[in-house]
């Protein structure tokens, strides 16, 4: 019998963590951190893992997915620890950035317990990464468990993760696709029936709305920032450093080209830059279209220092694609907003998952003409255009 637990800490996106079991065996899928906890509150439930774990397969390179894998990767040596190779590309880096992250914390904000993993942590997991091909089946010497990896659409490297063994089939989505984006193709699900399903479900409670499919929020996209350039503002879109930054200049890469807006100078920020350096090192090796554009030299986003933002002056006509997503406080596009909210002809568009909890929730819902609490005593009026596009 398959035995299912979730190690999540709560049953939302945070610390993304599910360890499966048979008989005597076990396997790990993903080791997550959760965005909006600190310290050891945002990892999953380590001491559940058992200590003759036989894998550790990873979905992607988000961090709610691979932020505690330093953490489980060193408490379990024996564990094969199995991903793409695409994946592997971008977590190294992450997790660089989170120990830098963490570093800062403790010295900002007093955390003593930060980091909870270091540089040389990271570099001794990554030595024992084994890089996995879609559709093979995979075995592990130690275990009855036996993995097929399937593209997931989501992210670069980004997989769904079947699970066999004698007489259970169990499928494990990850975060996944269904619908062509600017860069990713739609995910290739296995076929079933299978006994155990595990799916993320972000977006499982949101209706579809007939004819508002990707192009239709494209097209009301670019129409915004048309709009805005008209009336002489400029645009922040708070993106994902990995995937959303990459989709996005993409997708304003192609719309300058075909006349649909002005060719803006675009900005990203120094991690979203690595990450997109990496997309197009990785280019021929990921499902994906447009396989021979290079984001870099072809788009030629420029690199936002954020040094620069006590004394930025915004100029219209400009584009911000800037970290985090979640407009997580002290990050450049939770900073930068504070010289958007007073500006009626600027705006601030989402373009992807927006935790209600988080400020960039908290912007949806005050909207234009609304107040924010933005970590200050009082609520900022915020006058800014503020539109979602799904």
């Amino acid at each position: 019998m398959v035995t299912f637990t979730n190690l999540t800490r709560a049953p939302e996106i945070g610390a993304n963590s599910y360890l499966l079991r048979s008989g005597d065996h076990s396997v790990l899928l993903d080791a997550g951190m959760h965005p909006r906890l600190d310290g050891w509150d945002a990892t999953p439930l380590l001491d559940q893992i058992p200590e003759d774990l036989d894998a550790i397969l990873v979905s992607h390179a988000h961090h709610d997915h691979i932020g505690s894998l330093p953490l489980v990767t060193a408490a379990h040596l024996g564990a094969k620890v199995l991903m793409t190779s695409g994946t592997a590309a971008l977590i190294e880096p992450l997790l660089h950035n989170s120990v830098n992250v963490m570093t800062r914390q403790r010295r900002e904000l007093g955390r003593t317990d930060y980091p909870l993993y270091t540089h040389r942590g990271v570099d001794d997991s990554a030595v024992i990464w084994e890089l996995a091909n879609l559709n093979r089946p995979i075995q592990i010497d130690s275990s009855e468990f036996e993995f097929v990896l399937h593209d997931a659409g989501h992210v670069a490297g980004s997989v769904m993760t079947e699970i066999r063994t004698d007489n259970h089939r169990a499928l494990y989505t990850g975060d996944f696709n269904l619908q062509r984006q600017t860069l990713m193709l739609p995910c290739q699900h296995p076929s079933g029936p299978f006994d155990t399903l595990i799916m993320e479900t972000t977006r499982g409670a949101q209706a579809a709305v007939p004819g508002q499919d990707r192009a239709f929020f494209e097209e009301a996209l670019l129409a915004g920032i048309r709009q805005t350039f008209e009336r002489g503002g400029a645009v922040l879109i708070p993106v994902f450093a990995m995937g959303k930054t990459q989709e996005v200049l993409a997708l304003l890469h192609h719309a300058r080209l075909e006349g649909k807006i002005p060719k803006a100078p675009i900005y990203i920020g120094g991690l979203g830059r690595a990450m997109t350096e990496v997309y197009d090192r990785q280019r021929t090796l990921n499902p994906r279209q447009h396989g021979n554009l290079r984001l870099i030299p072809e788009a030629q986003p420029e690199t936002f220092d954020p040094r620069r933002l006590p004394n930025l002056r915004l100029r219209g006509g400009h584009i911000y694609l800037l970290s985090s997503g979640m407009m997580t406080a002290n990050t450049t596009s939770h900073t930068i907003a504070r010289l958007f909210f007073p500006r009626e002809h600027d705006s601030i568009f989402f373009v992807g998952y927006t935790d209600p909890s988080s400020p960039s929730g908290l912007l949806r819902q005050a909207g234009q003409g609304g107040a924010v609490d933005w970590g200050d005593t009082a609520a900022v009026p915020v006058r800014c255009e503020v539109r979602y596009f799904d």
